[in-house]
């Protein structure tokens, strides 16, 4: 994880992989505080959420959804909402901060419906803890490590995304 300096934002990679994020237990322990009473590297995510204008959230599709860091990252950001009223409404953490988002989602195969839910899954979860989702990026056929680089039209996509949250990032509405 190394911070870079492009197109005048610093920008962070996160493999979720590379932190210990325990299950969510269902405890409501977070449910007057916003953060999780589980003790783990989530904290330091959350963080890093905290502090940021912009997000990114990616993830490639296993068995048409999520990858299971990224399915255990969603489960423990319930603690990220507030239930005022009714378990039917909620308030996300970061609802009205406006925190920029650009959702992605990579798949093996060629057919869209291969890639089940992710890409629904990852913006609906950014939507539902406050994010503003300012596009979506899917990719499609893309196996082997470095493969996505051949698939120019989901290149020019994620470059055209990037370029759009920069831009909303810069000149907010």
């Amino acid at each position: 994880m190394t911070p870079l300096q492009h197109a005048e934002a610093q920008i962070e990679s996160i493999f979720l992989g590379d932190y210990d994020i325990g299950a969510c237990t269902g405890c409501e322990g977070c449910r007057n505080s916003w953060e999780c009473v589980i003790k783990d590297d989530f904290q330091s995510l959350i963080k890093m959420l905290d502090e940021a204008n912009g997000v990114v959230l990616a993830s490639p599709t296993y068995w048409y959804t999520v990858t299971s860091d990224m399915k255990r990252f969603i489960d423990r950001c319930y603690s990220l909402i507030q239930f005022p009223d009714s378990r039917s409404e909620w308030i996300g953490k970061y609802d009205g901060t406006g925190k920029l988002c650009v959702t992605a989602a990579v798949c093996e195969q060629k057919e869209e419906g291969h890639m089940g839910n992710t890409l629904t899954l990852l913006t609906d979860f950014a939507g539902d803890i406050g994010l503003t989702v300012v596009d979506s990026v899917k990719a499609l056929n893309c196996f082997e490590a470095g493969s996505i680089q051949k698939e120019k039209t989901a290149i020019t996509d994620a470059e055209s995304a990037g370029q759009l949250l920069l831009r909303q990032l810069k000149s907010p509405t």
